[in-house]
């Protein structure tokens, strides 16, 4: 028998489980709601179109834009307007670089959710903010047993489940939006991370100049930039999580039959 006060108490691992579980539905929920509103504004072309490169350069431009006061101070004989020009077209180059290079980020994806990722194993958050890859690992491996041609379990599950997928739109549209939501993520890391390691170089390097009063404002825009970056990472992952366990999903619900058809 339990008491009621036994009952009643929740341990500390429970709470956090308890949080993380919320989390995670609020992240889906999210994600849910930003694809209905995409599609009742009829935005998902732009999503796959300029949205994502605009978004990157705008982002790219006020990160660079950011560093431009203590360097303006600092070299006070140059025009402020060619400063706020040069941190343009820095501003420009990197979110071009960011939308064009931004598929260089999946293999950082891979090596913690592809076939052999570090975090297929685990079934808490890793990190307390990124996505479980149990689940993943598990509707991986049933797509794979369904799959009438049988790829490779490292390579080729992801591309033939898409090819499957997408003879129906209908089917696809579904599959993509998360996919579609986290290129538009991925666009604004590259720019994130470079405006972090100039903001971070001032820092290092004004002081040697004798303004060292500009250490901590670079100090503080670093710290910031970091703050978007991750604030694009980890949306940028759990969408892509989400993706990939709707298509494996997908794929086992349209062949229900084949692996009873075995025995």
């Amino acid at each position: 028998m339990v008491s009621v006060g036994e009952r009643g108490a929740i341990s500390p691992s429970g709470d956090r489980a308890t949080l993380f579980h919320r989390g995670w539905q609020m992240g889906l929920d999210l994600t849910t709601k930003t694809e209905k509103l995409l599609t009742w504004l009829g935005m998902w072309g732009a999503m796959q179109g300029f949205c994502p490169l605009t978004a990157a350069i705008v982002v790219s431009v006020v990160l660079l834009e950011s560093l431009t006061p203590p360097v303006a101070r600092l070299f006070s004989s140059v025009p402020l307007n060619l400063i706020h020009v040069f941190a343009v077209g820095i501003g420009v180059l990197f979110g071009l670089i960011g939308y064009f290079a931004g598929d260089s980020w999946d293999l950082l994806f891979e090596a913690f959710y592809g076939p052999k990722g570090k975090w297929l194993e685990a079934t808490r958050r890793p990190l307390l903010v990124f996505p479980r890859g149990a689940a993943l690992k598990r509707h991986r491996n049933q797509a794979s047993q369904v799959l009438a041609r049988k790829p490779d379990l490292d390579e080729g599950v992801y591309r033939e489940a898409v090819k499957i997928a997408r003879r129906q739109v209908e089917r696809w549209e579904g599959i993509e939006h998360p996919l579609t939501l986290s290129r538009f993520m991925q666009g604004v890391l590259w720019p994130s991370l470079f405006a972090t390691i100039l903001a971070l170089s001032g820092a290092a390097v004004f002081p040697l100049v004798g303004a060292t009063a500009e250490a901590p404002r670079f100090l503080a825009t670093a710290v910031g930039c970091l703050v978007v970056m991750l604030a694009c990472l980890i949306p940028y992952s759990r969408l892509r999580v989400e993706h990939m366990n709707r298509l494996y999903q997908d794929v086992v619900g349209h062949f229900p039959k084949r692996k009873s058809e075995r025995h």
